[in-house]
C-alpha cells in the first residue's frame, strides 16, 4: 500500500508542472498530506511577528546608540574663546552665511538681542550643525 504523503507530493507535483491547480485539488492535496493549514498559517504569522518585533527592536537600539553618540558629540564641544560683542556678532553672521538655509537662519534671527553667552552658544550651535568648523 502506498503512503498517502507520497501521492499528494505526486499529485502536487504534477500541479505544478502543468496549469494552475484548482482550489478543490490544493485543499485535497492539503488534506492527504496532513497539514493544517490554519495552523500553519498561525506558525508563520507567529515568525513574521516576531522578526517583526526584531527588527523593530534593532532600529530603536541603532537610534539610541546613535542618540547617546550625539549627546555625547554635542556634550565635547569646545567653548567660544571670550570675544567682544561685535566680533561675535560677525562670527555668528559668517557662520549664518555659509550655512546658507533660511531654515539655519530663521533659528538665529534674534541675535542681536541675545546675551554674550546666548551669542557664544549660537556659534557653537552653528559650528556644530556646520560640523568641524572650529573657533
Amino acid at each position: 500500500m502506498s503512503d498517502p504523503r507520497n501521492t499528494g507530493l505526486a499529485a502536487i507535483d504534477a500541479a505544478l508542472d502543468d496549469d494552475p491547480i484548482e482550489p478543490d485539488e490544493a485543499r485535497a492535496a492539503v488534506r492527504d498530506l496532513g497539514i493544517d493549514v490554519a495552523k500553519m498559517a498561525a506558525r508563520v504569522r507567529a515568525r513574521v511577528s516576531a522578526a517583526d518585533e526584531r527588527d523593530r527592536r534593532a532600529r530603536f537600539d541603532d537610534a539610541r546608540r546613535a542618540y547617546a553618540t550625539e549627546v555625547e558629540r554635542l556634550a565635547a564641544r569646545e567653548r567660544e574663546p571670550e570675544r567682544p560683542r561685535g566680533e561675535q556678532i560677525a562670527v555668528l553672521q559668517a557662520l549664518l552665511a555659509r550655512a546658507g538655509s533660511r531654515e539655519v537662519s530663521m533659528h538665529f534671527h534674534k541675535y542681536d538681542e541675545a546675551t554674550d553667552d546666548e551669542l557664544a552658544e549660537m556659534i557653537r550651535a552653528l559650528r556644530h550643525l556646520l560640523e568641524g568648523d572650529e573657533p
